[in-house]
């Protein structure tokens, strides 16, 4: 997608070797990047090491007749000790819906590490098309955006599409016609505009697609009504290079992806991106620039916070664990309250999902079609392989219209 759109030149990549850390008994420490990493990662005793070695084998209690929690998949897997490094709210999450990847290596293979062989089996009996030339190549897996920020992305989509893209439009209403296609009404700048179309993808949130569908479905529409969004806040700060602690610096400066904190050490802010160690040009020189996230499911009351009390909160945090206690007064760049941020992928989602689905189906819905980070999961990468599955979807759809 990215050179498609014309934004090959612009794509920034971040360090493969960018360490990542985790607050935990007042210490940042480093996450273990590879295999060999984790006999060194202490955030672990040597008891629990060991269990989670034997658990990653298949020595570990057989998989539950219901669905897992991420905490107790963790800690069936992985033992106790693994439990209290996550910043969500695991006894929740569901580990099938949330971290389908690991949750299949279980499935397919009969263990952690047991699915992590059959799947490089299979990779290499069954060898990926040859990688386009056009695409850039990474020195390793790492994160990306763009020179100007990820805004760029959906700017150069738009201009490629030209007077396709409509901006200001909000759909107020979808009727179903006789004839299989729905009529679409807008409110739009230049006053109500209608549409016809054979077939509508729906990307906005579900609490949003719950309410345009409730005159056609209040069954599917009381389903996507359940999915729980928490509030999160982004707030954009920075700091002179000199108030960064000496021990956090790595020969001179602050390397690495950013920083986790687990709700249980005792600090609000979720955790810290190293925006400007991360790629290049996010700050002047002699500057830094940390993009912090506050809120989540067991913090909703960040949505009832001033922009300068959700300030005050994250510069506190950071004053305990990477920025000088004396250091002066961040610059503000930005804060960002989402009232509803991230669809929490909770037990039941999937079940929630296609609930609605087989409604929409049974109603004679078709043409509909969901979309979204609460189908295809949070992730910008999996959003736009998500967006390309729905596509496919829809060009089938519509190939019974088109002229054999």
């Amino acid at each position: 997608m990215v050179v498609d759109s014309g934004l090959k030149e612009d794509l920034v990549l971040g360090d493969p070797n960018a360490p990542r850390f985790v607050l935990w008994d007042g210490k940042l420490r480093p996450v273990p990047g590879k295999p060999t990493d984790l006999p060194f990662f202490d955030l672990m005793s040597i008891g629990g090491k060991l269990r989670a070695g034997f658990g990653a084998l298949g020595l570990r209690p057989p998989p539950p007749g219901h669905e897992e929690s991420v905490e107790e998949f963790v800690r069936r897997n992985l033992g106790d000790e693994y439990t209290g490094v996550y910043a969500g709210d695991p006894s929740k999450l569901s580990m099938k819906a949330a971290f389908g990847k690991v949750w299949n290596l279980e499935q397919t293979g009969g263990s952690i590490f047991g699915g992590t062989f059959k799947t490089i089996q299979e990779r290499s009996k069954n060898p990926k098309p040859p990688r386009d030339p056009r695409l850039p190549t990474p020195k390793g897996q790492t994160v990306g955006s763009f020179r100007k920020g990820l805004a760029m992305l959906p700017d150069a989509i738009a201009t490629r599409l030209g007077s396709n893209v409509k901006l200001s439009w909000k759909l107020s209403s979808i009727i179903k016609l006789e004839n299989g296609g729905y009529s679409l009404t807008y409110e739009t700048p230049e006053g109500l505009v209608s549409l016809l179309s054979k077939s509508v993808v729906f990307t906005v949130p579900s609490h949003i697609a719950s309410t345009l569908l409730h005159p056609l479905s209040p069954t599917a529409a009381d389903a996507l009504s359940k999915l729980y969004y928490p509030p999160v806040a982004a707030v954009s700060i920075s700091y002179p290079k000199e108030a960064i602690r000496p021990e956090r610096l790595i020969d001179g400066e602050l390397k690495g992806f950013g920083q986790l904190h687990p709700r249980s050490q005792g600090v609000e802010t979720l955790g810290t991106i190293y925006s400007s160690s991360l790629f290049p040009n996010r700050a002047p020189a002699g500057r830094i620039l940390l993009l912090n996230y506050i809120g989540g499911a067991t913090n909703p009351g960040v949505v009832s916070k001033t922009e300068s009390e959700l300030v005050e909160a994250v510069d506190r945090d950071l004053r305990k664990i990477l920025i000088n206690p004396n250091a002066t007064d961040p610059l503000v760049l930005g804060v960002r309250v989402w009232p509803q941020a991230i669809p929490q992928f909770l037990i039941g989602h999937f079940d929630i999902l296609d609930a609605a689905r087989d409604v929409l189906k049974e109603k004679g819905l078709q043409g509909l079609f969901l979309g979204g980070n609460y189908v295809s999961g949070v992730a910008l990468g999996r959003c736009v392989e998500g967006a390309y599955e729905v596509a496919s979807e829809v060009t089938d759809f519509l190939s019974q219209y088109a002229y054999k």
